[in-house]
């Protein structure tokens, strides 16, 4: 084996002459341009004896290894083929009587050798890709909204509107536009496209053909030409996360440690699906086959679940699990696929709706083909053979391929730390006042707003119109409205295009109700109602109409009983609290929300609910 010293005798002369080369061609070429390089002296240079110095001795170990591995590498890749040094070509062969076959020493100006060779596209990766350009985010934003959901958009509309000129910056940590969330549980799942998971469009229950997304990419501008645009506008930052928020400086800090700074920002952050314990401790595996529905990408992972196994099992019994169950009940009657829906109360929507129609909505949801266990409590998920294992408290055991946890929203306030906002013990969610404000500068809406109902009390929604109403009125509160939170937002749920019902208000099945049903017509359905309106999501087609007087005898009445028969077509469920109504359901009763909405905000005691009924017009053909 040669040693250094001995290779860099052999060695020297070329290096000595590549250097010389490369001093010559770089000077002709900065004289071609008129410019001066700054030349290394001789003196710093090695054209002393080996091993004369410590700078010559590097000098000698750098160039000497380069010339030798650089020479292996062209010998064994690129025989005998012309390289670039400058302006010159130079093939340098070593000397023969060094015994070294075929190794040449190449050199350029910039020290690089580099093959006239075209590119053999078998063999050969592209070297002139450029990079990805990084993206470019503004430093500021007049107007700053955390959170891509219904809330956000609504208030970025709503500043918009007041302000045209605003520039507005929502960010999202979903890769989405902003797109509404009820279709991902109703109408998309009814759609006879193949490629729906890849349109996100769906036809609406009176065919009428819609996309999930508020608006299309051109309606945004780029987050870049944010602050370059004259009229404003509003941009969208998807796949980004703020995680942290400095309310004195006014700025916020992204996941990849990029600031932005702002004058008036919203938090609506919205919600994560909460999971069972159970299952969280269950494991890799049971982990892996349970889907926390919420996103655009659960629909599509569900949708793919629902295709490809023999059995799935949702765990819920609330909106989200009981529209969910109906959906791939009505699936399944084209497929093997088993539907099975559990949870711990006695019937769907048992903390909603009273016990006789929810049980009445179970044989709904059953006779879509699901198979449905009430007072059912997990004790236990396990995966076992091939299958995951439900145990029950009461020592009933189901399998099935795939679960589907829908009990309950968690709301977001990581930020609540760093902002140092308050987070309301018993609802959860940030705590603001009437005008959805948490800080002087800094206001909340949607699911993860605790707020000050006027009517009501405090509250926390979790509900599409609701996250529209209060997007819209911080939005204009940022704008300078100073508006506090009267508007009742509604709810809606739709068992299929057959089955629906809206409500407002507090509805809760531990308060009093009063009901009052009458016989339904063909025009007394979902699909119906959207035919007349022209839009599936109800809450866009409401009106501020005014109700007229409530009626009511001028003796008190006992409250009417409801109507025990196997079918409840359509009715009124009144809720109480201290004798006023403080929620109304409308059961298979479409726009009449203003009526509801006034009869809440009212607050009076009714001596006869059956007369309040009427002015629902329950009772026309």
């Amino acid at each position: 084996m040669w040693t250094c010293k001995t290779t860099w005798k052999k060695l020297a002369p070329l290096a000595r002459t590549c250097s010389t080369l490369c001093r010559q061609n770089a000077r002709r070429t900065v004289l071609n341009s008129d410019r001066r390089l700054p030349m290394v002296t001789q003196a710093h240079m090695s054209s002393g004896t080996p091993g004369s110095g410590g700078d010559n001795n590097l000098y000698y170990l750098l160039v000497g290894a380069t010339c030798i591995a650089g020479g292996f590498y062209v010998s064994n890749k690129y025989p005998a083929q012309l390289y670039t040094v400058g302006s010159l070509h130079l093939v340098i062969p070593l000397p023969n009587k060094w015994n070294i076959k075929g190794v040449y020493c190449a050199l350029t100006l910039h020290f690089f050798a580099v093959p006239l060779l075209a590119a053999d596209p078998a063999t050969d990766e592209p070297t002139n890709v450029p990079p990805p350009a990084p993206v470019e985010f503004p430093s500021h934003a007049p107007y700053l909204l955390i959170g891509g959901g219904t809330a956000s958009f609504a208030a970025a509309r709503s500043i918009r509107a007041r302000d045209p000129g605003a520039r507005v910056l929502i960010i999202t940590d979903e890769p989405d536009l902003p797109y509404m969330r009820p279709p991902l549980s109703k109408e998309l799942w009814f759609s006879d496209d193949p490629g729906v998971v890849d349109t996100l469009r769906f036809k609406q229950w009176n065919g009428k053909e819609r996309s999930i997304y508020f608006q299309p990419p051109s309606f945004y501008v780029s987050p870049q030409d944010l602050e370059k645009v004259e009229n404003g506008g509003v941009a969208v930052l998807t796949g980004k996360k703020v995680v942290h928020m400095d309310v004195r400086g006014n700025k916020v800090t992204l996941s990849d440690n990029t600031e932005i700074s702002y004058d008036k920002c919203l938090i609506a952050t919205g919600g994560v699906p909460r999971n069972l314990q159970v299952i969280e401790r269950a494991g890799e595996e049971v982990t892996k086959r349970t889907t926390l529905f919420r996103k655009v990408e659960d629909f599509k992972a569900l949708n793919k679940v629902s295709r490809d196994t023999k059995s799935i099992t949702i765990i819920g019994g609330g909106f989200l699990g009981s529209e969910l169950a109906c959906a791939l009940g009505r699936r399944s009657a084209d497929s093997d696929l088993e539907v099975i829906q559990m949870f711990p109360e006695k019937g769907n929507m048992g903390k909603v709706l009273p016990e006789y129609l929810s049980n009445w909505t179970t044989a709904k949801v059953r006779s879509e083909g699901v198979r449905v266990i009430t007072e059912a409590l997990v004790k236990g998920v396990s995966f076992k053979d091939g299958k995951v294992e439900i145990k029950l408290k009461d020592g009933r055991v189901v399998k099935t391929d795939h679960i589907v946890a829908a009990v309950g929203l968690e709301p977001s306030v990581e930020l609540a730390k760093s902002a140092g906002l308050e987070v309301d013990s018993d609802f959860g969610g940030y705590r603001v006042n009437a005008e959805l404000q948490a800080r002087s500068n800094i206001w909340v809406a949607g699911d993860a707003a605790c707020f000050y109902d006027i009517r009501l009390g405090r509250r926390r929604v979790e509900h599409h119109d609701h996250a529209v109403v209060s997007g819209r009125l911080a939005g204009e509160n940022m704008t300078g409205a100073n508006k506090p939170y009267w508007h009742q937002s509604m709810f809606w749920s739709d068992l299929g295009p057959d089955v629906g019902y809206e409500a407002i208000g507090i509805v809760d099945s531990s308060l009093p109700t009063v009901g009052v049903f009458a016989k339904a017509t063909a025009k007394d359905t979902p699909k119906a109602a959207t035919e007349k309106s022209g839009t599936g999501i109800r809450s866009e087609s409401e009106t501020e109409g005014t109700a007229s007087s409530t009626a009511t005898s001028s003796t008190p009445a006992p409250p009417p009983e409801p109507q025990q028969k196997d079918d409840y077509g359509k009715g009124v469920i009144f809720y109480l609290r201290d004798k006023v109504v403080v929620g109304i359901v409308l059961w298979n009763v479409f726009n009449r929300m203003p009526i509801a909405r006034k009869i809440i905000k009212d607050g009076e005691e009714h001596a006869d609910l059956n007369e309040v009924a009427k002015l629902f017009n329950i009772h026309e053909d």
